[in-house]
């Protein structure tokens, strides 16, 4: 199958990993896959894409950043067209971004099936994170633009619900939650070798992974640290986030418990977070399929994450993790406090998770599979429709 993917991502964070991972997998089940893409700006690089989270200030400069992405889709829709000629597509396949609205009526000229995948609610993360100058007219255009898709690709069903809330209709939506690379698991993770690399032998080692944002909640592990002088935290990954931490480590006099290892190239992730000893998620969105808990299944680590109905989805609570209630900074530390004094608790708890990935799939070959599954039905609908 020849599959035109379309997005309009230039950040180098987890929707770059997200992309490249599922555009991998096509090509390794043997399909054609085109790219549309924006040329990346260097300096976006570390940060966050200009489609899926905005960066406030002034409302003058919201309004006109908001009117130049929609205006974006006239060399967007130029773009599509002018690969689509060459390529001769079978499908398109687009990942949503805030007043992106051209693939619809791109795949309609072309007769081809068309699925948007959704990673977040944007309209609504924007307006509660980045402000939208025009949040009704934004939540409009994305409510319409995802219904003239043949399916809409949620990463949990807690995001269906929320689109299903604006407007957005039941049946066009599929889950998919995100997957991991297939070079992840080739191999037993060698979290002994990265603790003595690191100095870690003989310590409690707490550890996070991602893009580091302040709806992490990271700062709820000082307390623990702060009565456990053995204990550290280590934060794979950097974000914007990063020197408030490191100002409330201070002072909380913990400071030197607190590792910041920055960015780590992907072959290197699973083998570190193997070092750790309990694998945390302090806080999430209660839509996002954190590609960090991924990482902690492939690593077999025991986590400790939030008691969300999306986290849920995938997690049994004493089964293949542990949560907490979220609303109870307390209950959090009572639990990590149970997960590192039981380490056979951890074992089993990491063992079920590696074992998650391959009960629920939760890999991009087998989310590859489904979005071809997907379009190949999209097509075989089309034609009963026109004899």
């Amino acid at each position: 199958m020849r599959i035109l993917y379309h997005h309009r991502t230039r950040s180098r964070d987890g929707q770059r990993v997200h992309i490249e991972g599922l555009v991998g997998a096509l090509r390794r089940a043997g399909h054609e896959v085109a790219v549309v893409e924006p040329a990346p700006r260097r300096e976006e690089a570390a940060g966050a894409s200009a489609s899926s989270s905005g960066s406030g200030g002034p409302p003058r400069a919201s309004a006109l950043r908001e009117l130049a992405e929609r205006a974006y889709n006239l060399p967007e829709s130029w773009q599509l067209r002018r690969a689509a000629r060459s390529f001769r597509p079978n499908a398109i396949y687009s990942r949503h971004a805030l007043y992106a609205t051209c693939a619809p009526s791109v795949a309609r000229a072309l007769g081809v099936p068309l699925a948007i995948e959704v990673n977040a609610p944007l309209a609504l993360e924007r307006s509660r994170h980045g402000g939208l100058r025009f949040a009704g007219w934004a939540r409009r255009l994305e409510t319409a633009t995802l219904n003239r898709a043949d399916r809409v690709i949620v990463v949990t069903r807690a995001m269906g619900e929320l689109l299903v809330a604006q407007g957005v209709a039941r049946e066009r939506l599929e889950v998919h939650w995100n997957g991991l690379e297939p070079a992840a698991l080739a191999r037993p993770p060698d979290g002994a070798r990265v603790r003595g690399a690191r100095g870690w032998d003989g310590k409690v080692v707490l550890g996070f992974v991602g893009f580091v944002r302040d709806w992490n909640r990271l700062e709820r592990v000082f307390p623990w640290l702060a009565r456990s002088p053995s204990s550290l935290l280590a934060v794979v990954g950097d974000g914007p986030d990063r020197a408030r931490l490191a100002a409330l480590a201070a002072a909380a006099g913990v400071a030197k418990q607190v590792e910041f290892l920055g960015t780590l190239p992907r072959g290197e992730v699973v083998d570190v977070v193997a070092a750790f000893d309990v694998a945390l998620l302090p806080e999430a969105t209660e839509y996002a399929s954190p590609l960090k808990l991924l990482d902690y299944f492939a690593a077999a680590r025991a986590s400790l994450l939030p008691d969300r109905p999306n986290l849920r989805e995938v997690i049994e609570d004493g089964r293949n993790g542990l949560l907490f209630d979220p609303r109870d900074d307390g209950d959090f530390t009572a639990k990590l406090a149970r997960l590192v004094g039981d380490e056979a608790l951890r074992r089993r708890l990491g063992g079920e998770g590696r074992a998650t990935i391959e009960r629920l799939g939760l890999t991009w070959d087998a989310n590859a599979r489904r979005v071809v599954a997907g379009f190949e039905a999209d097509r075989a609908r089309r034609a009963g429709a026109a004899r």
